[in-house]
């Protein structure tokens, strides 16, 4: 039977295998003495810092050569499940740690000009990561049963909880850090007696779980940005184009790292150097239109929402923004700004629902035109509330 280890590259995961590999007795009884049934698997999102690739490159895929485990790095190949997946590496010889991927959660996310949610569902999450592992199992083992290890640990019963409930026909699946007893802290340590490494935390450039000030996540994150710039500019650029687009958005549950980052020290270079790249890019004005249903019985409470996004014209940042101006002056509206971002409101939303919004916005000519589904039956139903609100005002 095979027995499969979803890699996240974190402490957790490094921990766990690195106690499968050096203490025999607390492997799964399904684990082979010589590991050859093991497959240790990695879904790439192409955001993750390129400190996590060193560490795992220098430190841990020797040991899995040394064993010949075989080691899997697998990726979402588009935006769509029917463009599947790509397979990066496959061998029982890992060398690089490719977390470059093959189409990356930031493109995704400049592209529809939206960011990483930050509460509820981690569907982002679901999609670069358990989709990718789900679809490698499906080709490769199929309908054969199979031992699923992951690296929740005491901390996670909700994530535990949910991976149970997944209902895998064929999918045995454990969790030995919970059996251990183990939390984040335990992990730590033992990959420090084994290794003599403090091992950084994995997670993609843009997460906005790594922001959290309550378990220091600032004070380690911001740092990493400041350190590759490089990396530092997708998280901006994402969130940059999503507040355009929508000024109740942000990376840090709707603050805005482009201001924490001001605020730190050395951050204020990176910003700079931001908007020099801001200036030499493609530019586009938008026209956004949203249209939000409402609850029934709570004329106060939203429901679904649905988004058109389509770019109207594109040019340098300068003729987008005269464009903008003009536009405001022939539909009788004041150009407004944040001293960032600029648009010009057609409609806002009203505190009841159905309602509906539609702006303007200059942004970086990044997005690509889109219309959700549910957005003309939306937008009708909001705009009609709309106007018979205005009516009886």
């Amino acid at each position: 039977m095979n027995v499969v280890l979803s890699y996240g590259m974190g402490a957790n995961g490094t921990a766990l295998l690195l106690r499968l590999l050096f203490e025999p007795a607390t492997r799964p009884p399904e684990l082979l003495p010589d590991l050859s049934n093991l497959i240790v698997i990695t879904a790439q999102t192409g955001d993750e810092f390129l400190d996590t690739a060193v560490m795992v490159e220098r430190h841990f895929y020797p040991l899995l050569a040394a064993r010949r485990v075989r080691t899997v790095q697998v990726a979402r190949a588009g935006h769509y499940e029917r463009d599947g997946i790509t397979v990066l590496d496959d061998t029982r010889e890992p060398i690089l740690c490719l977390t470059s991927g093959a189409y990356a959660l930031s493109e995704e996310l400049v592209t529809t000009a939206t960011v990483p949610q930050s509460g509820g569902v981690r569907k982002h999450s679901q999609k670069f990561k358990s989709w990718v592992i789900d679809q490698w199992i499906a080709d490769n083992i199929g309908d054969e049963p199979y031992v699923h290890v992951m690296g929740y640990d005491v901390s996670e019963p909700d994530r535990v909880a949910g991976d149970l409930a997944l209902g895998l026909p064929n999918k045995i699946p454990t969790h030995p850090l919970v059996d251990w007893g183990w939390d984040w802290d335990a992990c730590e340590r033992y990959i420090y007696d084994r290794l003599g490494v403090r091992w950084k935390r994995s997670h993609c450039v843009e997460c906005p779980f790594a922001f959290s000030v309550t378990k220091g996540g600032r004070k380690r994150t911001i740092p990493c940005l400041l350190a590759h710039p490089h990396q530092a500019m997708r998280a901006l650029e994402m969130e940059y184009l999503a507040v355009a687009c929508n000024p109740k958005q942000g990376l840090l549950a709707g603050k805005q790292l482009y201001d924490l980052i001001a605020t730190w020290p050395g951050g204020p270079i990176l910003l700079d150097a931001f908007q020099r790249h801001l200036d030499g890019i493609e530019w586009a004005v938008y026209d956004v239109r949203r249209g939000f249903g409402g609850k029934a019985g709570d004329a106060m409470a939203r429901g679904s929402t649905g988004r058109s996004l389509h770019a109207l014209v594109t040019g340098t940042r300068a003729e987008m923004l005269a464009r903008l101006e003009r536009a405001a002056g022939l539909l009788g509206r004041r150009l407004e700004t944040d001293g960032r971002h600029y648009r010009v409101w057609w409609r806002r939303r009203s505190l009841y629902f159905p309602t509906v919004e539609h702006l303007l916005a200059v942004a970086p000519a990044w997005a690509h035109d889109k219309t959700n589904p549910a957005f003309p039956k939306l937008w009708r139903n909001g705009l009609n509330a709309t106007k018979q609100l205005e009516l009886a005002i």
